[in-house]
This record gives structure tokens, sequence and C-alpha cells, in this order.
């Protein structure tokens, strides 16, 4: 024996259900976004730490003493990849805008001016040189963009009269 059950309820008691739901429904989507947003730039300062170690320790490409300096591996991935000369032709233009999108007043901010701009910046065609150095030398490209940070770095230093050895003088 079957028995149906029949409700009745007002049009302005579903529009209020169904208003609930979707307000629900657009809150938490935004909170979740939000979280995402969060999430995706932890993720993307992981990266940045994980290039680092993995220079230091797996590529060998520079040192993790204070003052981050090239090793000998990297100095020959700078050389021989055609960076070196790369960054020396466009060494002004490089400066100006890096001057431009980074704060530069000491050397810790002309250090990680360098990197951020390095990490970003787009080689053009000569992407292709530097990734088939990558692949050569056995190394992330990641890492070849800190190579030249690196290198970039130490000509900011001495345009801003500081040298490698003044990242050092921040801490005392």
């Amino acid at each position: 024996m079957e028995q149906n059950i029949i409700i009745y309820i007002g049009i302005w008691k579903v529009l209020s259900i169904i208003g609930v739901v979707i307000t629900s429904v657009v809150i938490g989507t935004w909170k979740a976004a939000s979280k995402l947003t969060s999430l995706e730039t932890k993720v993307d300062g992981f990266e940045k730490r994980l290039t680092g170690l993995e220079g230091r320790l797996l590529d060998n490409a520079f040192g993790n003493a204070s003052p981050i300096s090239l090793l000998p591996k990297g100095q020959t991935i700078l050389d021989e990849s055609g960076l070196k000369k790369y960054i020396d032709d466009r060494k002004n233009d490089l400066l100006s805008q890096c001057k431009n999108t980074n704060d530069m007043k000491n050397p810790y901010d002309i250090q990680e001016a360098s990197f951020k701009f390095f990490d970003q910046f787009n080689f053009g065609d000569f992407e292709t040189n530097l990734k088939n150095s990558a692949y050569k030398n056995g190394v992330s490209i990641e890492t070849i963009r800190r190579i030249a940070g690196i290198y970039f770095r130490d000509i900011c230093l001495k345009a801003h009269g500081f040298s490698p050895e003044d990242l050092d003088k921040l801490k005392s």
C-alpha cells in the first residue's frame, strides 16, 4: 500500500530557498577561489626556493655560501651558453629595465631584483641557446636563469657602488 505525501510550498518560499542555495554556492566558490590563489602563491614561492636548492646541491652551478656566487660549472655555463655575452651586449638596457621595475636601495634589494628580473625575463629567440645549454649541462632552465641573475646582480651592484661582499655587511 503506497501513500503519497503532498506538500504545498508557496512561490515565495521556493524562491527564497533557491536564493539561499545560490548564495551558498557563490560564497563557497568565492572562498575556494581565494584559498586556491593563496595556495598558488605558496607553490610559486616554493618553486623559487627549490630552484635555489637545485642549483646549489644538484646542479653544482652556484654556491650556497653568502654571497651566492657562481661555481666553476656555473661560470662555464655562463660563458659557453652565450649568456655572458648576451647580458654584456645589453647591459645598459637591462640595467634600465631592472631599475624601472624594482626598488634597488641596498645590496640585498639589488640581489632580489636581479634574481626576480631574470626569473621572468623574456629572452626571445635566445631562449633556444639557453635550453640547449641546459640540456648539454644537465641543468634546468631555472638554474640557467639563476646563473644569469647572479652575473647580472654583480653588474647591478657595481653600477650602484656596491660589491657582492656588501651583501654580508647587511647581516652585521
